[in-house]
């Protein structure tokens, strides 16, 4: 499995080469990173490439009318408004990956130690990355097939690099979020790493009599020691969370708001359907079959995502509940283990763990469900609108 792990990464970094979003060199043998010509020259005709045939596309305004000839003009705003802020997100994601490329890069090298300190970590993270990276291939196969079904009456080279262009956009989406995922399943991994470190140095410091013996001492300051050590580990971990939050916080929520609008236009797309039977009269059954199969893979993967963030400040929350046992120790337990153990937890609580972005919102459940409600209101909205319009939209 950690080779299976190890071939994903290797694959999703030359994804991102591939598509520009990392705009570095990275050796994989070492980690060390390093701006290069090449990259750049890369990565930044890449993201030319992809705009100048989006905005040529754009100007002639002609893809839209070809693929949705057959819709009725409510078909026509949503998913021109779709397509219009996924551009937009994403451009201003690339944005923010070319004006922090050296905040990347570093962040890039201080995973690379934590890892090289604590390799462990993988086989705590490892069926989640690799489920992340088999869904994230899966989920672009309905779509290629959806459009090259829709469009197999005008394909050409023009209009191929017009599709190629697209898909490119929601390649970029994938790489971002799929960073974004293993960042945040290589940190949950060190804080699993940690809280066993923890629980072990809990129930030892319960297991303690306290009889004043040099014994007893030694052992306390040694108890002591490692905890504090387990502080620093978990402080200078929290602080790369910090970091990656900030590094992340513009993509992050640029891809909140193209999840959001995806995820609304293919529930009209999938209500769409059994109402209107097709978006053309000439479509073959691949094309619904596709769009209810992408349908379902794009909501396991937003719960993916979602989980993985949840299970992280799970963690978070482990650590809170085993410092909270110290309250079960033998009274009389040494003064300087005791102070240890009071420090710790009164760093935790002076500074949480808390994932967010440019304070507009803060990652957990609560928000999670809070974005899930809205989404099934203005896809009712949305579905109420068209079913009591249909006959002028018609």
């Amino acid at each position: 499995m950690t080779d299976l792990v190890k071939w994903c990464l290797k694959i999703a970094y030359g994804y991102g080469r591939l598509t520009g979003v990392i705009n570095f060199e990275i050796d994989l043998k070492t980690g060390q990173t390093q701006v290069t010509r090449r990259a750049t020259l890369i990565s930044a005709s890449t993201h030319l490439l992809i705009f100048g045939l989006l905005a040529y596309h754009t100007l002639r305004r002609n893809v839209v009318t070809v693929m949705w000839r057959y819709a009725n003009s409510l078909h026509e705003y949503v998913f021109l408004v779709i397509a219009g802020f996924r551009i937009v997100c994403v451009f201003l994601a690339l944005v923010s990956r070319w004006s922090q490329r050296r905040t990347f890069m570093r962040l890039f090298n201080s995973f690379w130690r934590m890892y090289q300190r604590n390799p462990a970590i993988i086989q705590y993270c490892r069926r989640s990355i690799v489920s992340k990276f088999f869904c994230t291939t899966i989920a672009e196969t309905p779509q290629i097939l959806i459009t090259l079904a829709m469009m197999r009456n005008q394909l050409s080279i023009a209009v191929a690099l017009r599709i190629w262009a697209v898909f490119s956009l929601t390649a970029i989406l994938n790489v971002i979020i799929s960073q974004y995922f293993v960042a945040a399943a290589c940190v949950r991994g060190r804080y699993v790493l940690l809280n066993k470190d923890l629980q072990a140095i809990v129930s030892e410091s319960q297991s303690l009599i306290p009889n004043g013996g040099g014994v007893y001492v030694t052992k306390c300051c040694w108890l002591a020691d490692r905890l504090e050590s387990l502080a620093k580990s978990q402080s200078d971990l929290q602080e790369l969370v910090e970091n990656l939050s900030t590094a992340y916080q513009g993509e992050v929520v640029c891809l909140v708001i193209t999840y959001y609008l995806n995820m609304l236009g293919t529930a009209y797309m999938m209500f769409s359907f059994s109402k209107y039977g097709s978006l053309g009269n000439n479509l073959p059954i691949l094309v619904p079959l596709c769009a209810i199969a992408h349908f379902f893979i794009y909501i396991f993967d937003c719960w993916l995502n979602a989980f993985n963030v949840f299970y992280l400040l799970d963690a978070h929350e482990i650590m809170l509940g085993l410092l909270d046992r110290r309250t079960l120790f033998q009274p009389g337990l040494d003064s300087r283990l005791e102070m240890a153990f009071e420090n710790f937890a009164l760093n935790l609580a002076r500074n949480p763990l808390k994932l967010h972005s440019y304070g507009l919102f803060e990652y957990g459940r609560a928000s999670s469900f809070a974005v899930f409600n809205s989404l099934l209101t203005h896809s009712l909205l949305l579905i109420q609108y068209d079913v009591q319009n249909s006959k002028t939209l018609g």
